[in-house]
């Protein structure tokens, strides 16, 4: 109660300003719940390249602005890479916005109507799409676009939050329900140039060996030559389903003998106590280890972990040869290699 009447006055107050923002620049401005005095990033494709404008929040209050005249998807990230929330903005709007440093799904904003609608379907069904069900999430993304075909929103929620691993051809058909004029050529394009940018280098980074405390606080030495693959699990997301990875897990793990596969679950929750709280007995199948400053520790913070949970696996010389956010996935793509190689 007392966080939604603090975001009402938040958007109402300044509700005044809105109207005067200058034509040839869009701005970004709010608090980010629980951010405190810390970096921030705003990143977006224009029709002259990849923008990144760094600011400094103060007690989690900001302000960034840009420019692009067509709309464009904006990530508003930490300085270590951790998302805060996505908007879609273009030259002349003003977005006053409330976010949560820990859920970008949990988002408020005023300032542009296509943004206002998409922050509204992410915080109904935060539940389900920060789920590890991406086939429950994908019926509620098809559900929405179906009856919005003419809203660029859209086009924004399948470029962001539908699941296409193995399923490009139903993604791009369900795209095609979308009007063209909702899914601009220049939109679909400067996201897609973004994301590529962004993801290349994390992709051909090699996985490092390292050294850290496991649940029994002793120290868990990984090395990628130990195994032919090794799988590593990235956990500590608020909120999230483990029950729904575990039992997978466990099949894995005593499936396949040790110089095979290894798994190792890297917790990033903030602090040792979330990670404790979190942490159950029954997965000590394989080994759990807390790293220190979560995505920015500088062991991991070139394999750039975009979402939790995460996984990858690599092989004996810490190659990635897959990464994602579906277990299943991962494991089939382990099997696949291991049957083919016929070891």
């Amino acid at each position: 109660m007392v966080r939604n009447i603090r975001i009402l006055l938040i958007l109402t107050v300044c509700g005044m300003l809105w109207a005067c923002g200058d034509d040839d620049r869009f701005r970004v401005e709010g608090v980010v719940d629980g951010l405190g005095t810390r970096g921030l990033q705003l990143m977006y494709e224009s029709g002259n390249g990849l923008h990144t404008e760094t600011i400094q929040a103060i007690d989690g209050k900001f302000s960034a602005e840009g420019a692009s005249k067509d709309y464009t998807l904006a990530h508003l990230t930490t300085t270590d890479g951790r998302l805060i929330a996505r908007m879609l903005v273009r030259n002349g709007h003003t977005l006053k916005c409330v976010f949560d440093v820990d859920n970008p799904y949990n988002i408020q904003v005023k300032g542009n109507k296509p943004t206002e609608e998409w922050a509204k379907f992410l915080r109904e069904n935060h539940e389900q799409l920060r789920s590890s069900d991406h086939a429950g999430a994908n019926r509620l993304i098809l559900d929405y676009v179906d009856s919005h075909k003419g809203d660029i929103q859209s086009a924004a929620l399948m470029l962001t939050q539908y699941y296409a691993v193995d399923g490009e051809s139903r993604a791009d058909s369900i795209f095609a329900l979308i009007s063209p004029e909702a899914r601009p050529d220049a939109l679909v394009s400067a996201y897609r140039r973004m994301v590529s940018r962004l993801n290349t280098a994390a992709i051909e980074e090699k996985v490092r060996s390292f050294n850290l405390y496991n649940a029994q606080g002793k120290h868990e030495n990984f090395y990628p030559g130990r195994a032919s693959y090794s799988m590593l699990y990235f956990s500590g997301a608020p909120g999230e389903r483990r029950d729904m990875v575990t039992p997978v897990m466990h099949r894995l793990v005593d499936s396949l003998p040790k110089r095979r596969i290894r798994v190792v679950e890297i917790s990033m929750a903030p602090d040792t106590a979330v990670w404790k709280r979190n942490w159950r007995a029954d997965t000590t199948a394989w080994a759990q280890v807390w790293v220190p400053g979560g995505p920015a520790n500088p062991t991991f913070a070139p394999l750039d972990i975009p979402r939790l949970p995460y996984w990858i696996l690599c092989d004996s010389l810490g190659v990635q040869v897959y990464r994602g956010s579906d277990i299943s996935a991962a494991v089939d793509s382990l099997r696949r290699r291991i049957h083919a190689r016929n070891i």
